[in-house]
């Protein structure tokens, strides 16, 4: 029987001891789970009070006229505050329920965290609603409405967003406090529960020790045993604790060195806002120079009409000593004596005759320069938009790049480079370097159709060059086309069937590329304004002697009569004002002059095709006159 009282008495023990146990155990436990959610959560309300400082930066960068002003930038910043926006909501929830993400599966708010997170309540939903409403704001929103919703937006994140950081800053303040507190409670219950195990360990022995020495000693080892592995676990706890406050510790020096970051981007900020300043300044400088050469170019187009105006007078006196000579050579045969005035009126011809040559080649140049103007300012502004896009992306993409400079001073790496993959999210780095590939490829295109416009022009810079040089037709007739674009693109069709075998010549370049250019002008004014199907078609052929070019277009063609007088000087079917009837006149001059012929085959209502043939094996130095001239005293 007393056998029998020692066991269930052995067997109490036991169980009270194991009880004991496993209740100190599921108390540390508790306390060491909320403290790690303390960490967890003073981590978040500083980065939501962080969040709250983006949201306000980028609410003021989106209203600069560099954002306001590209439709990309604008989209840009938009994208940015819907992301700090998503995770500013996600952040405000996980401290008041938690949220596994976040590695918070349950949240215990003290009376003091839950007053600051009432006082915060009302600027979050400020910041929130206003941070939404700046989202709804389209970029092709007219300009007052878009100015004043911003405007209102920015008023209400910036009023509050000061506010709401401290109360932020006071929270975590406070869950730090608390994680201390909850250290020492851990400690303390951990030393109850060891002076409540060693009391009914000698209350056993008490029981066991008057019946039975050994049952008691083998009681006093086992108890031993329990004991040494509890102060094993204990020490186990002890040093969890003090891992989990240097953990603290660190994550207090990593709040500081955040606050000091803060306060270098603020200057930065500060800094870039001069910036903007500055760049503003230039943009309004760059307008002023896009007036001046917007009144360089009416300046262009008066003197171009004033030149219209003097070839239209030079004509009509060119008409009038057309009459004198004709007058004159009556009189010759009725007085010889007058040969002298004669001789001196003929030269007096010639040289108009040679300022009119000379006129129309400046009206060339003055439509050349007209669509030049047009045609080069296009890729122009391209180049200029695309770099400041390029600049507001390449801002982002250094703020990366000095994120990985400071690795090497980084005394936590597996920290910093958590940090700079939560920047690349943050900033969409994917995208930035892709948008910044895109922002090249369309400078360049930009750069390359400057290109070819210069080059186009460099083959019209010298019209009156008397030394020849090697050409490719080919070349000549494409440069052609560029300095004609503007009067082609989105109008008429460009067909081509070149002889890509073709050689270079030798030849006057500056003087064929004028015959190219009257010819093509001349088929691109024929053509109706309401015909749709308007076509050119470029044809070259290297034959044995010559090199065959041929232009044919699809206008309104020509009758025979008109055929017939097409090379004759100052005629024109062009309306009083257009033209002075010398274009095709010179370049028959000009073919003659490389001892090559000209020839047209045109049809009313179907269109008109020349033929030009211009000889392979032209001498260095041409011996006959110049054509133009011989033709005209024919």
């Amino acid at each position: 029987m007393k056998k029998d009282n020692l066991i269930r008495s052995y067997t109490l023990a036991v169980i009270l001891i194991i009880i004991a146990l496993i209740i100190g155990q599921f108390l540390v436990q508790d306390t060491i789970g909320v403290n790690k959610n303390d960490s967890r959560l003073v981590k978040l309300s500083q980065r939501q009070s962080t969040i709250s400082e983006q949201l306000s930066k980028n609410a003021l960068l989106i209203n600069t006229k560099r954002i306001a002003a590209s439709e990309r930038n604008f989209n840009l910043v938009k994208k940015r505050i819907k992301s700090h926006l998503t995770e500013f909501e996600k952040i405000q929830r996980a401290l008041k329920k938690g949220d596994p993400t976040y590695g918070i599966t349950k949240v215990q708010n003290s009376e003091d965290i839950l007053l600051l997170l009432d006082e915060a309540e009302i600027p979050y939903k400020e910041i929130l609603n206003a941070s939404k409403e700046l989202l709804k704001v389209s970029f092709d929103d007219p300009i007052e409405i878009k100015n004043e919703n911003i405007s209102q937006a920015i008023a209400s994140i910036i009023g509050q967003e000061r506010h709401f950081s401290r109360v932020m800053s006071e929270i975590a303040d406070t869950f730090e406090e608390e994680t201390h507190e909850r250290k020492a409670g851990s400690s303390f219950a951990g030393y109850f529960i060891t002076a409540s195990i060693i009391g009914i360990l000698l209350l056993q022995a008490a029981f066991i020790f008057r019946p039975s020495i050994n049952l008691a000693y083998k009681n006093f080892m086992t108890a031993n045993e329990a004991f040494m592995k509890l102060k094993k676990s204990e020490e186990g706890l002890r040093k969890s604790a003090e891992k989990q406050l240097e953990v603290n510790e660190k994550l207090i020096m990593s709040q500081r060195a955040l606050e000091q970051r803060n306060k270098k981007l603020k200057l930065s900020e500060q800094q870039i806002l001069k910036s903007s300043r500055k760049q503003i300044e230039v943009n309004e400088k760059l307008i002023r120079v896009q007036d001046e050469l917007r009144k360089a170019y009416e300046k262009v187009k008066y003197s171009e009409e004033r030149m219209r105006g003097i070839a239209e007078e030079q004509l009509e006196a060119t008409e009038k000593l057309m009459i004198t000579e004709n007058q004159l050579k009556q009189a010759l045969e009725h007085e010889r004596s007058s040969k002298d005035e004669l001789h001196n009126t003929l030269e007096n011809l010639k040289s108009t005759q040679s300022q009119l040559v000379q006129s129309e080649k400046m009206a060339s140049l003055g439509q050349l320069t007209a669509g030049i103007a047009h045609e080069i300012n296009n890729p122009i502004n391209f180049v200029y938009n695309g770099i400041d896009t390029l600049k507001v992306s390449l801002d982002d993409l250094m703020e990366i790049i000095l994120k990985y400079d400071s690795l090497d001073a980084a005394e936590n790496l597996a920290e910093a480079r958590r940090e700079i993959e939560d920047l690349k999210e943050e900033l969409g780095y994917e995208d930035l370097v892709g948008d910044v590939k895109e922002l090249v490829t369309d400078i360049k295109k930009g750069a390359v159709r400057t290109i070819e416009i210069v080059k186009g022009l460099r083959v019209f810079s010298r019209l009156d060059e008397e030394e020849m040089k090697p050409a490719n037709m080919n070349d000549a007739l494409d440069a052609t086309l560029i300095l004609l674009k503007n009067k082609t693109k989105n109008i008429v069709e460009i067909k081509k069937f070149y002889d890509n075998d073709l050689k270079e010549i030798n030849c006057f370049p500056g003087q064929l590329n004028q015959v190219f250019m009257n010819i093509l002008s001349n088929a691109i004014q024929a053509m109706p304004e309401e015909k749709k199907d308007k076509e050119i078609q470029l044809y070259t052929e290297s034959q044995e002697q010559h090199v065959l070019i041929k232009i044919k277009d699809n206008g309104k063609g020509m009758s025979e009569q008109v055929k017939r007088r097409i090379f004759e000087p100052f005629f024109t079917t062009k309306p009083v004002g257009i033209g002075t009837g010398l274009g095709m006149s010179i370049s028959f001059g000009i073919i003659e002059k490389h001892g090559g012929n000209i020839f047209v085959n045109s049809e009313e209502g179907k269109g008109t095709e020349f033929s030009i043939l211009i000889p392979k094996h032209l001498a260095d130095k041409p011996t006959a006159p110049d054509a133009q001239g011989s033709k005209q005293q024919a």
